[in-house]
């Protein structure tokens, strides 16, 4: 897959303390849920270590931006989460946009 075509970004989300729990819950279901697109490539769930309240979550997809934004935000199963989030966050939901570096580098270990 060309590197044009790979979408990354990392999206932080700040929990309140006391909905923390149910933040995380709702975006382990929506991950798996998403897991199933057919443009879905990896996403993996990180806890802050500055502050254990906030979530953050890398993602790749195998489309544009506008692709992604015009066909896998709106789904459905995103709707109730969407709904609620603003209940659950302590400040504004921040997403960060990547772009490979050229020549592109992917490391990965060893099988062991």
């Amino acid at each position: 897959m060309s590197t044009s075509n790979r979408l990354t970004f990392i999206v932080h989300l700040p929990a309140k303390p006391e909905r923390y729990a149910e933040l995380e819950a709702a975006v382990r279901q929506v991950l798996t849920d998403m897991s199933h697109e057919p443009d879905f490539l990896e996403c993996t769930l990180h806890r802050s270590q500055q502050d254990p309240n906030v979530l953050v979550v890398y993602e790749s997809w195998s489309c544009s931006r506008e692709h992604f934004l015009q066909h896998h935000l709106p789904r459905a199963y995103r709707a109730d989460f969407e709904r609620q989030l603003p209940d659950r966050l302590a400040a504004e939901r921040r997403i960060e946009f990547l772009d490979d570096v050229q020549p592109a580098l992917q490391l990965r270990a060893a099988a062991r």
